[in-house]
């Protein structure tokens, strides 16, 4: 069933994809999903070893390689207007109008092949011109892990969908994945904001097994909304990541 676990703060589908998957219910019809949690001794209470991060070019100050969109239509640019550390940083721009409809993502995906599921995935966003579009607008951070060996084959993959704000609801239903909230406030803007999400515990807690033998590990970070009526207001927000970090805890 899902989760919802408090993160301490300190004061991570194009349509097609979710066609494919979004069928079933996402744990028990009414339950809450869980809030996340926060760990002692995390990958944002230290420097993190980045010999040990998954994710290549972690704060973009290589331009955009290895990481892609899974939808040209909503690509994410490197940009120079708020990096969090070094000069740039991945940006999500959203712009939809009173008549978009259903849903749309804006991704940040890097597909990695480690040995095992890693411990954390932490990072920083950063939220400008938040104009929701419907009240399922959100930012996301997504792990599926492919074909895991010791998973059932009812599904090609098994996901965890940690909702980083926006949302104050599950905003659809999966099968094939478990939604967790890291808050169910609206972004705060104007500032970088940190986030981790433990997510071999939260495979552990909420599949009941750690993945194993997977062919591969996607690891996504979005901004996107869901379930928008045409004739609303339009959906606007620019979404910054930056230094972004998968890996030994």
């Amino acid at each position: 069933m899902p989760i919802i676990r408090k993160l301490p703060f300190l004061a991570l589908a194009s349509a097609t994809f979710l066609s494919l998957f979004v069928t079933g219910c996402f744990g028990g019809g009414d339950e809450d999903p869980p809030v996340a949690s926060g760990h002692p001794g995390g990958c944002l209470d230290r420097e993190p070893d980045q010999d040990q991060n998954l994710l290549a070019n972690s704060s973009f100050e290589e331009g955009e390689e290895p990481w892609i969109s899974l939808n040209e239509g909503s690509r994410f640019e490197v940009s120079t207007e708020q990096p969090h550390t070094g000069e740039e940083s991945a940006l999500l721009r959203m712009r939809d109008g009173a008549g978009a409809a259903d849903h749309k993502v804006y991704y940040l995906v890097q597909e990695v092949t480690p040995d095992e599921m890693p411990d954390v995935i932490c990072g920083y966003y950063r939220v400008e011109n938040w104009m929701k579009g419907s009240r399922h607008q959100y930012l996301q951070a997504v792990a599926i892990a492919f074909k895991p060996t010791n998973f059932a084959d009812t599904y090609s993959n098994y996901q965890i969908r940690y909702l980083l704000a926006g949302a104050d609801s599950p905003p659809f239903n999966i099968d094939n994945g478990k939604f967790v909230f890291v808050t169910r406030e609206e972004p705060v803007t104007g500032e970088w904001v940190p986030f981790e999400l433990h997510v071999k515990d939260d495979f552990e807690e909420l599949w009941g097994n750690v993945p194993e033998g997977f062919e591969s590990l996607r690891l996504l970070f979005e901004v996107r909304w869901d379930n928008k009526v045409a004739g609303e207001s339009p959906a606007e927000a620019d979404a910054f990541y930056d230094d972004l970090y998968a890996g030994a805890e």
